[in-house]
Parts: structure tokens; C-alpha cells; sequence
């Protein structure tokens, strides 16, 4: 089960999203729409524990994503709407998940020995 409990989001100086709370029930889907600019994007980052929420938390199964992270990560795909490395990711995160949309899975340990090796 995926809980957005009261996040809000900021970026630069725009507040995005004010006091979002929701459960989303494992097996079910999340559409998200709105006009450009108006936090979608942030918002699925957000929840991916990919963008720090502002306030509040995202809980998995009941726990902090960033207390259980590389489990989290572990069990999920994010793909965002442009299918290229993102400035604001890690390179392990940029790899792990090209990896993962590529249908294979790699750990943080083998993502960063391959990384050392072409430096």
C-alpha cells in the first residue's frame, strides 16, 4: 500500500502541491493529469522517493520510504515521460532504473562496481 500523507511540494519558489493525502491500494493504478507546470511530474517523483516532499511523508506497507529506500526502490518502475538520464538523480539511480526498464534487475553493489569501471 502507497500513503501520501499531507506532502506538499516546492520548487524553486512555486508551491506545487499544499497538504496532498491519499492511499493508493496495492494492485491499483494512479492516473495523475493536470496542465503543464502543475506538479504531475514532481508529484510521481514525490511518491518514487525520488524528490524530498516539502512536508509530510510517503509510507510503504506503513513505513517512511526513506527509512526502507532500497527496498522500496526495489520493488518499483518509474517512468517518467521523457526516456533519458535525469539531472537529478544519482547515476547508480539513473542506471538502476534504465536497467529496470530494460527488464533487468542490478544491484546498487553491481551498479556501482560498473560505473567505477568505465569511471
Amino acid at each position: 500500500m502507497l500513503k501520501a500523507d499531507n506532502v506538499s511540494c516546492v520548487r524553486g519558489e512555486r508551491r506545487l502541491i499544499t497538504a496532498l493525502s491519499f492511499t493508493l491500494e496495492r494492485g491499483r493504478l494512479l492516473a495523475v493529469t493536470g496542465a503543464n507546470g502543475s506538479g504531475k511530474t514532481s508529484l510521481l517523483r514525490m511518491l518514487c522517493g525520488l524528490l524530498p516532499a516539502e512536508q509530510g511523508r510517503v509510507l510503504w506497507d506503513g513505513e517512511d520510504v526513506r527509512a526502507c529506500r532500497e527496498r522500496y526502490l526495489a520493488s518499483l518502475i518509474y517512468i517518467g515521460h521523457l526516456n533519458s538520464l535525469k539531472d537529478d538523480l544519482t547515476p547508480v539511480e539513473n542506471v538502476t532504473i534504465s536497467a529496470r526498464l530494460a527488464g533487468e534487475a542490478i544491484s546498487v553493489e553491481k551498479t556501482c562496481e560498473a560505473l567505477e569501471a568505465v569511471g
